[in-house]
């Protein structure tokens, strides 16, 4: 099934910290290695290779690809890798040194015969009898014995390394998310970058942090073909436009460019990138997103915190597939390539507090574009938290006190912890007043609370939110202070409103 869904995303207010901004065991192995001179190379290979095949579990896809390929008797140590990869999980496949060294030596000459055997001692000698054992509850596990033959360096018979392992079907994983009723995906569904970068700065090859939690609190996996669990994430190429990437999803095509092959040298541009993430041998999770589709009202599925809403013309469309118990979520993510002015400065991590001085009244903000923020500035004494400074090809300095926005150095002092204003005292002239304080936009924006000593706490408001106030009381300076918690007050500013009831 392919469905289509846009959602978009809610901006939720919180009171924040100052802070910068299954399987079963198995049986134990019962193992036979014969170490011949470690001295020599292709002894040390071969106990490395045969050292790595352990006890494994495997689910429903890692039986399969196993079964599709391997074989008993005696058979090359390329034939036998291709087959047996499954049980190692330390990636010595092919492309490693040590299997490529056994592989290629004129003097090796490496082999490796299997046999196996049940719980119970019956003998398996054929890739259909594996499949039905590990199917078989009663089983419990299967025993494979493995004997690598080689030769030496000097072309001589070693003596043969013995390697026994169990197998055994992990458990279903319906099991674990029996009972699925909604499920909350998250992802990067934005990203802003700087101009004169590249894709592979930022990592868009790799990731786009793909999440799916369902509704017990368990973070959905799917087994990787080296027994590890994580969500398949696979990521297209950049586009220019959302058509582009709406028919890569949804159509099928794959002319997008390789993300490697993407410069960002057009500023203020957007680009979209088709991501998509892919949850295996997990048939709780594949039916939920079936009944999803069937009946909205009944299951529940977020995408970033917000329920889709159906409609297809959105670049934060969501499509959803279902293949026997694997099932993809797809999407489309925006990236923002930033202005040359942005890209001109230097940007360098911090963290403090900075005060406003007591020259102007307010003082105003700048964005990444260093242009003016309208509407908005920062009140004299007033302490704002700081992450990041920037430098530009000029010396000038700014502080970024939001998302955004920076103010210029020379109007403030920087402390690396939280300092009161010199000239703050005690709160006084307390009255008991009822009503509320909005805080504008933007959320990043934190307000600083002090105590009713008149020093800053260690917590503050984030922007666009509002609190509830009970009292107001003021300082040696005349400004007013809002009351917000029990031993916390916001202090009257810019972008700080105050409505009584």
């Amino acid at each position: 099934m392919k469905k289509s869904i846009k959602y978009a995303g809610i901006a939720a207010a919180t009171l924040l910290a100052v802070a910068p901004v299954a399987a079963p065991v198995v049986s134990s192995v019962s193992e036979t290695t014969v170490k011949a001179d470690t001295t020599d190379a292709n002894t040390s290979n071969m106990n490395a290779y045969a050292g790595q095949f352990v006890n494994s579990t495997l689910s429903q896809t890692q039986q399969d690809a196993l079964l599709s390929v391997s074989k008993f008797g005696t058979m090359t140590l390329d034939e036998f890798n291709k087959g047996y990869l499954q049980f190692a999980p330390y990636k010595l496949n092919d492309n490693d040194a040590t299997l490529k060294a056994l592989s290629s030596s004129d003097t090796a000459k490496a082999t490796a015969t299997v046999s196996a055997v049940t719980s119970k001692g019956t003998k398996i000698s054929s890739a259909t009898e594996l499949d039905n054992y590990l199917n078989d509850t009663t089983t419990k596990a299967v025993t494979i014995t493995v004997t690598f033959n080689y030769n030496d360096t000097n072309s001589t018979a070693a003596t043969p390394v013995t390697k026994t392992f169990t197998v055994t079907k992990a458990a279903a994983v319906q099991q674990k998310t029996a009972d699925l009723t909604s499920a909350a995906i998250s992802y990067d569904k934005s990203l802003n970058v700087s101009y004169n970068t590249s894709a592979a700065d930022y990592g868009l090859v790799a990731s786009a942090n793909f999440s799916v939690k369902d509704n017990n609190g368990n973070v959905l996996t799917s087994p990787d073909k080296n027994g590890k669990t994580a969500i398949r994430t696979t990521l297209s190429g950049l586009y220019t436009s959302y058509n582009d990437a709406y028919n890569d999803a949804y159509k099928g095509a794959k002319d997008g460019q390789t993300v490697n092959d993407v410069p960002f040298n057009e500023e203020n541009t957007t680009y979209y990138q088709v991501v998509t993430g892919t949850v295996e041998a997990d048939p709780a999770f594949t039916k939920l997103l079936t009944n999803f589709e069937e009946n909205t009202a009944k299951y529940g599925l977020t995408v970033n915190g917000t329920t889709p809403t159906g409609n297809y013309n959105d670049p934060t469309s969501l499509q959803i597939y279902t293949n026997g118990d694997e099932a993809s979520i797809t999407v489309i993510r925006e990236i923002h390539v930033g202005s040359k002015e942005a890209a001109s400065w230097t940007t360098t991590d911090t963290s403090g507090v900075v005060t406003t001085k007591s020259a102007s009244n307010y003082y105003t903000l700048v964005n990444n574009e260093n242009q003016p923020v309208g509407n908005r500035a920062l009140v004299k004494d007033s302490a704002w938290l700081t992450d990041q400074y920037r430098v530009n090809n000029n010396g000038v300095k700014q502080y970024r006190v939001a998302t955004g926005e920076w103010i210029d150095a020379n109007n403030v002092t920087f402390s690396d912890k939280a300092t009161t204003p010199s000239d703050n005292s005690a709160l006084t002239d307390i009255q008991n007043q009822n009503g509320t304080v909005t805080l504008d936009a933007p959320a990043s924006f934190n307000y600083l609370l002090y105590t009713k000593s008149g020093e800053l706490g260690n917590r503050a408001l984030s922007g666009d939110s509002a609190w509830k106030v009970i009292q107001t009381a003021k300082d040696s300076k005349g400004r007013t202070y809002y009351r917000v918690s029990t031993t916390e007050w916001v202090m009257e500013g810019n972008g700080v409103h105050f409505t009584a009831e």
